[in-house]
């Protein structure tokens, strides 16, 4: 049978984390525990181990430009630490967008110096910078995490070969439904993005991932065994890339 995977958690937002650690573990369930700086990262690496089933990412959220620079020394140091980037991306909303250019010399860094690596990628607003980044240094291993762009640049992305992660907010939602639909199944993988969604009505909690399968599932009429093979065999694609 094949296990869940989550490509996108945030465990450091769980005040109970060593709780929520453990029952992933459990769970068995392939998690990606993305950061939003890399002093977090390196926080949560030595703290926690690495195991089979939970990995961190080294991130800088574009949504941490207005308060917290960021450190290049303190990414380069923990680059050689993990084979996963994220969060990072760009963020031209209103409240980011006066840091556009420090946000896009930022990526382009990160981008450059993560080329062998497993990205989670934010994207709001801000599709054509992101495109151009990518395109330019040649990134093969982008999922983009809860797109929220229009469809000719999803198309650009499925032409670089980027896959899109996807959570119960976006299945539930008549605009994330219709970007899914344009996704091939072959380039879907699974996020929760806990705790930042929201699962029958509640804050997403680590037990309920096999809920999110089945919400994707009732999407392409497949049943829960068939979608879980299914984003098994996507994530070794994108690993195998």
């Amino acid at each position: 049978m094949s296990k869940l995977i989550d490509m996108h958690f945030h465990l450091d937002f769980y005040p109970n984390h060593l709780q929520i650690y453990n029952g992933i573990n459990k769970l068995c369930q392939h998690t990606l525990c993305v950061t939003n700086q890399p002093e977090i990262f390196e926080s949560c690496v030595d703290i926690y181990s690495v195991t089979k089933y939970i990995q961190f990412g080294l991130g800088y959220n574009p949504q941490c430009i207005n308060d917290v620079p960021f450190n290049k020394s303190a990414f380069l140091r923990n680059l050689k630490r993990t084979k996963y980037v994220g969060e990072v991306g760009l963020d031209f909303s209103p409240k980011f967008y006066s840091n556009k250019e420090k946000q896009i010399n930022i990526f382009d860094f990160i981008c450059e110096n993560s080329i062998d690596k497993i990205m989670s990628v934010h994207c709001k607003k801000a599709e054509e910078a992101l495109y151009e980044i990518l395109s330019h240094r040649k990134n093969s291993k982008v999922v983009l995490h809860w797109y929220s762009g229009d469809e000719f640049w999803l198309v650009k992305f499925l032409e670089l070969g980027a896959y899109f992660s996807v959570n119960a907010n976006m299945i539930n939602s008549d605009k994330g439904k219709k970007i899914i639909s344009r996704i091939p199944i072959e380039r879907l993988l699974i996020e929760s993005d806990g705790p930042f969604t929201k699962i029958d009505g509640k804050k997403y909690t680590f037990d309920k991932l096999e809920n999110v399968y089945i919400l994707l599932g009732t999407l392409f009429n497949m049943n829960l065994e068939k979608t879980k093979a299914q984003i098994s065999q996507n994530f070794t694609w994108l690993v195998e890339k």
